[in-house]
């Protein structure tokens, strides 16, 4: 049997996720993640700037490289600590700002 697949069976990811963010523990876990990809963003962002490699910044935190790249690549999913992101900002000598609904930190050295 031949499949056919017309048009209006077909959804945007964009209004797939609208639907699902009605159900409370969907939208918790998508801020979450949406989280995770902001803060693993501004911690690449800072480390480039500052012109460290992923090895570099680890030994300065005293923490393996493997460990900035899961933070950077989104393979862990916990959230960094404030402590960890403050001294990566301290480090960096760069400001993290990460700006979700609901949710706004920055953290600058000293």
């Amino acid at each position: 049997m031949k499949s056919h697949t017309r048009m209006k069976d077909i959804y945007r990811l964009e209004d797939v996720i609208k639907r699902q963010e009605k159900d409370h523990e969907f939208k918790t876990l998508l801020d979450k993640a949406r989280l995770r990809v902001a803060i693993a963003r501004q911690i690449k962002i800072a480390r480039e700037k500052a012109g460290l490699s992923q090895s570099e910044l680890a030994d300065a935190l005293g923490i393996s490289q493997p460990m900035i790249g899961r933070l950077e690549g989104l393979k862990d999913n916990r959230l960094p600590s404030i402590e960890l992101l403050a001294k990566i900002a301290s480090i960096t000598k760069k400001k993290l700002v990460v700006n979700q609904p609901g949710f706004h930190l920055e953290l600058a050295c000293m």
